[in-house]
């Protein structure tokens, strides 16, 4: 529809209209310029409410195209609100998983005794309440490094240690007894600050406490092997039975246990020795 404001009203004087004037001369008996006067109204009043529509329909399109407008302009700053919400949580987010570095006491100095740092690897077993061999707390505890891939290219050295276990590490009862007994007493504080149950390491120390003072040790030529055998199969024994939840009280020691260790190693001693003998028969 064309805008009616452009709209001319017709020359009704013309001979284009002559026809119509004189139908409705004849029908209303009025004079030529009466005729005319009456079309010209007749045209005006028409072409107002045709601007009076048309005026109408712009003002409700434009209505129309404002809400339209509107609405596409709340969505947009709705997406990009979100869209600002969700970079300044990812932000957030980012910066929680960066490392921090705690402040210290300026009033403090270094203590008198700094407890021995076991390997990464053993750290991480006591943590997770696992059994670790005694050599990682022992002093002979060291290991080579290995190439390890940091940040998806650079490849840096690291301790071997750190990530798996070492080649190096030999069973509780190939230490010597020196050894053991330092060993037990770094593994003991290390459980400690791990925060295992209290009466776990109670018991781990009587265990500990009954073996270096057992009378076996002065009694016996292989006293201390055999207690370094009792060693190393109870305290595994007893981490294999506290996975199934039915642990027994390893700070008690089992006599009859030492006992048959003690006949076992002393019957691998003779066997050694009787063989050692015939040996050197054969040889003579």
């Amino acid at each position: 529809m064309a805008d009616p404001n452009n709209e001319v009203c017709p020359d009704f004087v013309s001979a284009a209209y002559a026809e119509i004037r004189e139908d409705l001369i004849r029908a209303s008996a009025q004079t030529e310029a009466q005729v005319i006067n009456r079309m010209v109204v007749s045209w005006t009043q028409s072409h107002r409410q045709r601007v009076d529509d048309w005026n109408q329909e712009q003002e409700q399109e434009e209505h129309d195209a404002a809400e339209v407008a509107q609405a596409r302009t709340l969505q947009e700053e709705e997406i990009h609100e979100r869209q600002e919400a969700d970079a300044e949580k990812e932000c957030l987010e980012t910066e929680k998983k960066k490392p921090k570095m705690n402040g210290f006491n300026a009033t403090l100095t270094v203590s008198d005794f700094i407890m021995p740092r076991p390997a990464q690897y053993a750290i991480s077993k006591i943590n997770n309440f696992k059994y670790t061999e005694l050599w990682y707390f022992s002093p002979n505890a060291e290991d080579g490094y290995g190439l390890t891939q940091v940040d998806n290219a650079v490849l840096a050295l690291r301790p071997l240690s750190a990530f798996k276990a070492s080649k190096h590490a030999i069973p509780d009862h190939e230490l010597s007894f020196l050894t053991f007994l330092r060993a037990k007493n770094t593994f003991l504080m290390h459980i400690s600050k791990a925060k295992w149950p209290q009466s776990n390491i109670d018991a781990l120390s009587l265990f500990f406490w009954h073996l270096e003072n057992h009378l076996i040790r002065n009694n016996s030529d292989i006293g201390d092997l055999v207690v370094l055998h009792y060693a190393s199969r109870v305290r595994q024994d007893w981490h294999d039975h506290l996975k199934r939840d039915n642990a027994f009280n390893i700070g008690v020691l089992n006599e009859n246990l030492i006992r048959s260790i003690n006949d076992e190693l002393w019957d691998k001693v003779r066997s050694a020795k009787m063989s050692q003998v015939g040996s050197s028969k054969f040889e003579s």
